[in-house]
């Protein structure tokens, strides 16, 4: 009987220090529905349906946007000049 063997590189690490790489990498990616926003834009760009440098504009503006609606929320409305 043949096995096939595929090496594995030894990286030197623990489990602790995956779970803690992992854990890392999801703290810093964007809510669920956020991502499956920015997944289906670039989705939309391999397949080329929108050219990604429109698909890129468009995700930097959602996030802008977004960015901005959320500090003007913390420091509520705009005042206006009148007293």
């Amino acid at each position: 009987m043949h096995r096939v063997r595929v090496p594995t590189p030894h990286l030197g690490l623990s489990g602790h220090q995956v779970v803690d790489a992992g854990k890392a990498v999801a703290s810093s990616l964007p809510p669920p529905g956020r991502l499956a926003y920015y997944t289906g834009l670039g989705a939309l760009a391999v397949f080329g349906l929108v050219d990604w440098p429109v698909a890129a504009a468009i995700g930097v503006g959602v996030a802008v946007a977004r960015r901005a609606t959320r500090g003007r929320q913390r420091t509520g409305p705009a005042r206006t000049g009148q007293s």
